[in-house]
């Protein structure tokens, strides 16, 4: 087996790893959702609706949000038992890696290294930092370990900015998988791209082109239509009857559904954003992406040592609302406690978001960026199918079930997935959209860029 062969066979695991742990990871959360167990607080009692109980449903986003920091933070540990087993002389992956003229390239530590110790000053060292900062992958001195063997304090609080975005966006998130599948919240989760692209321009002063702009176009109508099927499985009811919708009960529950889309979509925008910022962190810090996930997992971590006494303090709202600002943490430790079924699910959904993070790195390396956003799709219908499994073949079924009934609107569902696939694909440029005037100005800068001796040195 040659070195080649070897490198595709483990980045195809680590795809493999990416896929299940992604699919999972956000079935095990809304599971979490629909677990009871008995804590401080009470609530109706579904076999009475009269009486109260203290068996209540485990709906606690904030708490998921705490699970998945400590999954994010772990993944530091990870770098640095990776850095002990292998010897290795950086904590920290290359975090660019480009092919250009059928040369590889990589930014990374050594290069940066490079660039501190030769760069000089003034705006030719900062033309020399950008033409060095990608250099080929061999032949390159190593500085000496002391220099990457711990993470700056500059690096660690710049952080702090990405991090706080990241725990925003998690737990808006996660409210709205509250009311809503999570086939739905997986596809809604797609419209990032949109907010994405006006970040770019407006931020970064990045261009998009005719395909761009029709590939958003063709994402925003996939959410539409994702979110009007999320409102009618909600208005369908448990069962997917198609008389639920004069429910009273039915009614909430679509009105809860749209809610929750509008957390989701709001999240949507600060993780545009959080990766707006982050680009840049890891261009001017020299931060790789494993790196800059296990610090902001210890930020969050950091954040909750405020943030609990602050959301159990605080005042609960009959709405779906106070789901931002209260929750009890001492009825959901007290929960935890008396449920080995929401012990063993907290510590799947760990160990399933930290291979997420691992697995994600390691396709990116062994195979591509292209590859890796193809597993990202193919999480989408695995998370849709695990959903259907839930409910058809395990059988669990009612208002709390992390599975969901195949109903009508399930249709209008699957023709936004479709859209948003072939709209994500098309942004990335991975398929082609056929209207070739599209790709003309692109094509014309392209050409006249290779014209200018200047230019086309530059792009080389």
């Amino acid at each position: 087996m040659t070195a080649h062969q070897h490198q595709q066979r483990e980045g195809s695991l680590y795809a493999l790893a990416m896929f299940v742990s992604g699919t999972f990871s956000t079935v095990i959360m809304k599971t979490e959702y629909g677990v009871r167990a008995e804590g401080t607080e009470t609530c109706v009692d579904p076999a009475d609706p009269r009486a109260l109980t203290m068996l209540c449903p485990f709906d606690k986003p904030w708490f998921g949000v705490l699970q998945m920091k400590l999954a994010m933070a772990l993944v530091l540990v990870f770098l640095y038992v990776r850095k002990a087993v292998t010897h290795a002389d950086y904590l920290a992956t290359p975090l660019l890696r480009l092919r250009k003229d059928g040369k590889r390239y990589m930014n990374t530590p050594e290069a940066a290294a490079i660039n501190k110790r030769h760069g000089g000053g003034g705006n030719g060292a900062r033309r020399g930092h950008e033409a060095q900062s990608l250099l080929p992958r061999t032949g390159l001195p190593a500085p000496p370990a002391a220099e990457a063997a711990s993470v700056p304090l500059k690096t660690m609080a710049a952080v702090a900015l990405p991090a706080v975005l990241d725990l925003l966006q998690t737990v808006l998130a996660n409210v709205g998988l509250l009311w809503i599948s999570s086939s739905v919240f997986q596809m809604a989760r797609g419209s990032v791209i949109i907010f994405s692209a006006v970040f770019s321009v407006r931020l970064m002063g990045k261009r998009l082109y005719g395909y761009h702009y029709m590939s958003i176009f063709i994402v925003a109508v996939s959410v539409a239509l994702v979110g009007w099927a999320g409102v009618g499985h909600g208005g369908s009811g448990s069962g997917g009857g198609e008389g639920g919708a004069t429910d009273p009960a039915a009614e909430s529950e679509a009105w809860n559904a749209l809610l929750g889309l509008g957390f989701i979509v709001a999240a949507q925008v600060l993780t545009a954003l959080q990766i707006v910022v982050e680009e840049h962190m890891m261009i001017a810090l020299n931060v790789s992406p494993m790196l800059l996930v296990g610090l902001e997992g210890l930020w969050g971590l950091v954040f909750y040592v405020v943030l609990v006494p602050v959301l159990t303090l605080s005042p609960a709202g009959a709405s779906g609302f106070s789901k931002i600002w209260h929750e009890d943490f001492a009825d959901s430790f007290t929960k935890v406690g008396n449920s080995p079924t929401l012990v063993a699910l907290i510590l799947a959904y760990i160990v399933a978001v930290g291979t997420l993070n691992v697995a994600g790195n390691y396709v990116t390396k062994h195979l591509s960026a292209v590859m890796r956003s193809i597993t990202e799709t193919l999480r989408t219908l695995g998370v849709w199918m695990l959903s259907l499994f839930v409910y058809y073949v395990l059988k669990w079924q009612g208002p709390h079930s992390a599975g969901e009934p195949w109903t009508v609107y399930s249709w209008l569902e699957l023709l936004g997935f479709v859209l948003m696939v072939y709209g994500t694909l098309a942004y990335k440029k991975l398929i082609s959209i056929p209207l070739r005037a599209l790709y003309a100005a692109e094509q014309r800068e392209h050409a006249a860029a290779y014209k200018s001796p200047y230019m086309s040195t530059l792009h080389k």
